[in-house]
């Protein structure tokens, strides 16, 4: 069930909230849609996730209950049943398939492949999981009250498929009681429109265009087609998650939850390292809290610290994909961070702003090339086309008037922080005349997004595959 679909937005969210603000128990209300949400989409794994809950939460009992070493037991059999689930449904076709490379080269029988399909949400419900347990392990946070407590936790359905990655102790207090408020209702219906603009009349627009070039053999593909895709596809990517964060956000926020900020104006980023304080804020501060400080972080010697970040993003790019270009982009990023550390940090005062930034935006639009492309084959070829390594009279895609306003509009919006701003008397968030104008806009984003949503050219959210 798409959050960009008219269905979703026209009949189940109003259904939704008028159960949940008129029934009493808010809670039973709230599991309900969850369940209802994701057995509409993974009917089986639904029942997968629910068993596997049940058992994480009698962990996480366990876990309150015992003390010294043996506390150790339940947490370790939680977190080797999570990443076992995750292992199965998302690794086990890219383990056997290279499994059976390296058997073909020692002429060796093969294995049969398995065929299983990607359930949703995958990665983020697991990820979520293991804090719970961690969580309590740690003292962070006390095991879920009730059974329907922590099945809220995993099945709030605004980031049940693509996050923000929500840790238990940032919300579990505010999962035991649900509340209703005017205002969140107001900020977090404003917020989820925006994330709808973002996607439908953004992120599904440009990646149309950038479908059009990328399905051109790359060798075949002049230099600046090749730039203009890699930064389709960038903007598309950024507007289409950021657009998904902006409406699971909203949506909490009706419900009167408060989820964790996921995107930061992440292009005006001037270093790898500020791109990842920016970009995907939930899965960076889940990594550092639950890998990297554990792996030791900063307080090791400085080739530890950069092995460590090297496993980190290695693993990072595992968990976006079960491919080697998600692993290899993983690694890239991580050498990015390294580089910044033994280099960047030293030199780049004396470097003009403008030159930081567009050298670190060349990195990030060539690494999405491994994000786009199905091997790594592809992508240096790709690259070798926006290098201008290609046969004379590359193939161009044609720009039209359409493309080319939204391409603009999303430069606007990557770029308006940037404008300076002076603070109005009277004209802050709070005043009526403002708010009234917010909502007005709000409401013309919402109109043309239901009219773009009619004409049924609807994407999936990208990651979804993830």
């Amino acid at each position: 069930m798409l959050f960009s679909t008219p269905f979703f937005c026209f009949i189940f969210l109003p259904v939704f909230f008028a159960v949940f603000y008129l029934a009493p128990g808010k809670r039973g209300v709230l599991l309900a849609a969850g369940l209802t949400f994701y057995f509409w989409g993974e009917p089986v794994f639904c029942l997968v996730v629910a068993a596997a809950s049940l058992l994480d939460w009698a962990l996480g009992k366990w876990i309150d209950r015992s003390v010294g070493w043996r506390r150790q037991i339940p947490l370790v059999i939680g977190v080797a049943a999570n990443l076992g689930l995750l292992i199965i449904t998302k690794y086990a076709f890219f383990a056997v398939s290279n499994l059976n490379f390296l058997l073909d080269l020692v002429s060796q029988p093969l294995l049969e492949t398995p065929k299983i399909a990607l359930p949703l949400g995958i990665s983020f419900i697991v990820f979520e999981k293991i804090t719970y347990l961690v969580d309590i392990y740690r003292g962070n946070a006390r095991p879920a009250s009730s059974l329907l407590d922590y099945f809220n936790y995993v099945f709030l359905f605004p980031k049940l498929l693509a996050g923000p990655i929500v840790k238990y102790h940032d919300i579990g207090e505010q999962l035991k009681r649900p509340y209703f408020s005017t205002v969140d209702f107001r900020e977090g219906m404003m917020r989820f429109i925006i994330g709808l603009g973002k996607k439908v009349l953004i992120a599904d627009q440009i990646g149309v265009f950038a479908d059009r070039i990328f399905e051109v053999d790359p060798v075949n593909l002049d230099m600046g087609t090749a730039w203009l895709g890699l930064l389709a596809f960038g903007l598309q990517l950024y507007f289409d998650f950021s657009g998904y964060s902006d409406m699971a956000i909203g949506m909490a926020r009706m419900m009167g939850f408060r989820l964790q900020e996921n995107f930061n104006n992440p292009y005006l980023a001037c270093s790898i390292s500020e791109f990842w304080k920016r970009w995907h804020i939930s899965l960076t501060s889940w990594i550092k809290e639950y890998l990297y400080i554990p792996l030791g972080g900063n307080r090791l010697p400085a080739w530890r610290v950069y092995l460590n970040l090297s496993i980190c993003f290695a693993l990072s790019g595992l968990w976006h994909g079960a491919s080697w270009t998600f692993v290899i982009w993983g690694i890239l990023h991580g050498a990015g961070m390294i580089a910044d550390r033994l280099l960047w940090y030293r030199v780049n005062s004396g470097i003009p702003m403008v030159l930081r930034w567009a050298g670190t935006n060349i990195f990030l639009l060539m690494s999405w090339s491994l994000f786009r492309v199905p091997d790594l084959a592809s992508s240096l070829v790709y690259l070798g086309a926006a290098f201008g390594r290609r046969p004379e009279g590359g193939h161009a895609v044609f720009v039209t008037a359409d493309i080319l306003f939204f391409l603009t509009v999303a430069l606007l919006i990557v770029f308006v922080p940037l404008i300076p701003r002076r603070t109005c008397a009277g004209l802050d968030s709070a005043a009526s005349g403002w708010r009234i104008l917010r909502m007005a806009w709000c409401a013309v984003v919402l109109i043309i997004s239901a009219a773009f949503m009619s004409i049924g050219n609807l994407q999936p959210f990208i990651y979804f595959n993830f």
